[in-house]
């Protein structure tokens, strides 16, 4: 005579909390790596816009100009008197090419005195960034 043994079966169960985590996780890497690539350089610039693309200028010499007219060198801050010797130290007596990042509030004046004190650095190209809008026709 075979007798049968009560089998507790339990039922199996999808434990959600760790996928839960990790969309969180992807969630927060994603939300933060869009906000950092939005600050070029990590100095904030509203940069004037044009309709017409530019190339993209990689490893290449940046001063920055903001809205309150602070000067950067990549991301060092400099003054307009230090600049040329600064710029000089970079271009290593090389011939080079030098990218002005400049807001779009400051003045005309103020970007042409910059492009001056690069070419007395030894630049031989000075171009100015700015900001692609798509026109729809």
């Amino acid at each position: 005579m075979r007798f049968r043994r009560a089998i507790e079966r339990k039922e199996a169960a999808f434990d959600l909390m760790p996928l839960i985590d990790v969309v969180f996780l992807l969630i927060i890497f994603f939300m933060l790596t869009t906000s950092f690539r939005t600050i070029f350089q990590g100095i904030k610039v509203d940069l004037p816009t044009t309709t017409t693309k530019q190339e993209k200028i990689e490893q290449n010499i940046i001063i920055t100009i903001t809205k309150d007219n602070v000067l950067y060198l990549d991301k060092t801050r400099v003054t307009t008197s230090n600049l040329v010797s600064l710029l000089k130290k970079k271009l290593g007596g090389k011939k080079g090419l030098v990218m002005i990042n400049a807001d779009k509030l400051v003045r005309h004046g103020k970007v042409v005195e910059i492009m001056d004190l690069a070419k007395q650095a030894g630049a031989d190209r000075v171009g100015i960034l700015t900001s692609y809008i798509k026109v729809v026709k």
